[in-house]
């Protein structure tokens, strides 16, 4: 367990943090180049302009943990758990958000999301299917070319966003907000089109 820490500038190799538990830590621009951080866990964890693409990130918990200015790409969540999550100001491209689909002995299972924050971070060709994403902020953030699949949508914030290329499907969309530009991506993504 590690408490307390400031890592500034560190790489991360994988034997120093796959099963660790990292409890009111900052990293600050340190790299994890692809490891594998299964059965990990960040409590309370800062990381400032870090880079965390491409990691195995397999049963690892997120929990009150900032991102400004980090990279999170090319990550599928399946498994990981986040809780009130701020991934503002975060590169977070090519990303799948997940969770179990149903089977014959069980039923899908949500990705609830509901306590986590998307402003200005960048989720270009990003997939979200069936998560619960109420209230959720994506104001000022990149969703060009992304997906929401299965969604829950309510109340949804997605003021000042690029959604163009953003599709929607099967989602449960109830006092959503947008603003006009975004309104009219959202009508052309649907083949509607603003008459004259």
């Amino acid at each position: 367990m590690f408490n307390s820490m400031h890592y500034k500038n560190k790489i991360f190799e994988e034997r120093e943090a796959r099963g660790e538990h990292f409890s009111n830590c900052q990293f600050s621009a340190c790299s994890f180049p692809g490891i594998n951080l299964k059965f990990t866990t960040f409590n309370n964890c800062a990381f400032s302009a870090c880079n965390l693409s491409s990691i195995n990130c397999e049963s690892t918990g997120f929990f009150k943990c900032t991102f400004p200015e980090s990279k999170l790409s090319n990550l599928n969540f399946l498994t990981v758990k986040f809780t009130d999550c701020d991934f503002s100001g975060a590169i977070m491209q090519n990303c799948v958000f997940e969770k179990r689909q149903a089977t014959n002995n069980l039923p899908a299972k949500r990705f609830p999301l509901a306590s986590c924050k998307f402003e200005e971070a960048d989720l270009s060709g990003s997939i979200f299917f069936l998560c619960d994403l109420t209230g959720v902020s994506f104001k000022n953030s990149t969703l060009e070319k992304a997906g929401f699949e299965k969604c829950i949508l309510k109340k949804a914030i997605f003021t000042g966003a690029a959604i163009n290329g953003t599709r929607f499907t099967d989602c449960v969309i109830e006092k959503t907000i947008l603003d006009f530009q975004g309104f009219i991506h959202f009508g052309n993504s649907h083949g509607f089109e603003l008459s004259n």
